[in-house]
């Protein structure tokens, strides 16, 4: 027999999927970070989440009760990407400053159905504000570079007399040995490694060894310290009145300078990609071109670069050209971290340690139980944060003798001990328990503890002696 009320099931089965599915996507968009507004064709917004409130300063009863025109007539808002979407029917983008003080950089984009007709436009609102702010880190960072560019000659042409490379581990002493291998030829010379771990002075110190320390100076720069606009006259200097603010007469580049000598390039990777070329084409034929200038200058200098970023990846990212890559990367030396080689850990702290008591007049030293904690840190930042930290524990000390008590928390972590949790015993089995369920309770109160512990989660990782993707499974398995 025929089911009568088979269609009344299924249109309930479609309307409860329907709830479901508009459940759904309510809970998307409200937990988005992002601002998200849903315009019809007649400027209500019939949609928005409290994201967009937060940047945009709109309240409900505002969104609610008048359309994004009104809105702007009572001049809340100064204009509405999807309102220039719904009438231009295509994809709208633009940058608007709201009341809030927030800079946001608004996409809104039409929706039509099958026949065509324009249904609603989706803002999506992006915060700016911290991009921003760190714009402006950068700018005042760059503004410094005009003091910068009076003194650079001075300041770079300083040789490594008296600072000494201290090692005693056998990577170091490989390292080493490159470095001599290579001041013997004008081959270009690329030093990679982590931030901190001494590729400056490992240029200096190939310059220092070579037969071009009595020819010409060490000239060094960092690519990533100087804005684009100006990196290209720094390197290869300019002639008279080829821009404007341009000295009368002219500037020599600091290849120039380094003449006969070495120059060397920190941070290559940050050299923008029109600089590339031209840097390549130094290295290929050996002469320069000033800015606004005609004339071919032939010049006579190792080139020295230096990274930490991943120049492969950078390849293929297109941040990168291939073939400067291959032409700085003939003879190449890596430099290992500190946590690589922990043999040069106490070399390099009883060295900063006297050179820090003859800096400020001080008979410091460290107990025995200081020096356990400083040599098991696994120093994130290298031989800089090495230096750093030895020189503020010596100006901070009250005592001549550093003892454990002064070390800061974070240095107190040794890389493969435990450190004890406090949890509560075990307790007694008055009901069948099984043993799985006492193992995963422990194992999730000690995450617990690490992970509110010890940051970032890979430093807590290392402590736990298990890889980042299974603590991350851990954390979200336990909900911590």
């Amino acid at each position: 027999m025929k089911n009568l009320n088979k269609p009344a099931l299924d249109r309930k089965k479609l309307s409860q999927e329907k709830r479901d599915s508009e459940l759904l996507l309510r809970k998307l968009i409200g937990s988005s970070y992002d601002g998200i507004t849903i315009t019809d064709p007649d400027g209500r917004t019939t949609w928005y989440n409290d994201s967009f409130l937060r940047m945009s300063g709109l309240l409900p009863s505002q969104l609610d009760n008048y359309t994004v025109h009104e809105i702007i007539e009572k001049g809340w808002l100064k204009g509405s990407a999807s309102l220039d979407s719904i009438s231009k029917g295509e994809v709208v983008t633009k940058l608007v400053t709201y009341p809030t003080g927030i800079e946001a950089l608004i996409s809104a984009t039409p929706v039509f159905n099958d026949k065509g007709q324009l249904l609603y436009s989706i803002g999506n609102v992006r915060d700016l504000t911290e991009l921003n702010k760190l714009k402006h880190q950068l700018n005042e960072t760059f503004a410094l570079t005009e003091t910068y560019k009076q003194t650079l000659q001075e300041v770079q042409l300083t040789n490594i007399d008296g600072n000494q490379i201290i090692y005693r581990s056998p990577s170091m002493e490989k390292v080493i040995s490159l470095a001599h291998k290579f001041s013997t030829v004008d081959t270009p010379v690329l030093i990679l490694g982590e931030s901190g771990v001494g590729k400056d002075v490992l240029a200096n110190y190939i310059h220092t060894i070579s037969d071009r320390k009595d020819k010409g100076p060490f000239v060094k720069i960092n690519c990533g310290a100087i804005p684009e606009h100006l990196l290209e006259s720094e390197l290869f200097g300019y002639e008279a009145g080829a821009f404007t603010g341009a000295g009368r007469q002219g500037k020599v580049g600091l290849f120039e300078v380094a003449h006969n000598g070495t120059i060397f390039l920190d941070e290559v990777g940050e050299m923008p990609l029109s600089l590339q070329v031209k840097l390549l084409g130094v290295l290929q034929d050996m002469k320069i071109q000033r800015v606004g200038g005609i004339k071919q200058i032939p010049i006579d200098v190792k080139v020295i670069a230096a990274t930490n970023a991943n120049l492969e990846g950078m390849i293929k990212e297109k941040k990168f050209r291939r073939d400067l890559y291959f032409r700085l990367n003939v003879l190449p030396i890596n430099i290992p971290t500190l946590k690589e080689r922990p043999e040069d850990v106490f070399a390099l702290l009883v060295h900063f340690l006297n050179m820090y008591n003859d800096k400020h007049n001080m008979n410091r030293s460290f107990s025995p139980s200081a020096v356990d904690l400083l040599l098991s840190y696994h120093w994130p930042g290298n031989i800089r944060e090495l230096k750093n930290v030895v020189e503020q524990l010596m100006i901070i000390s009250d005592e001549d003798v550093i003892d454990e008590p002064l070390i800061p928390i974070k240095l107190r972590v040794k890389k493969n001990e435990m450190v004890p949790i406090e949890t509560e015993d075990i307790p007694e089995l008055t009901n069948k328990i099984p043993l799985k369920h006492l193992i995963n309770e422990y194992e999730r109160k000690v995450l617990s503890h690490y992970l509110s512990t010890y940051k970032p989660m890979k430093r807590c990782a290392d402590l736990l002696g298990i890889d980042l993707t299974t603590l991350a499974r851990k954390k979200k398995r336990y909900n911590l």
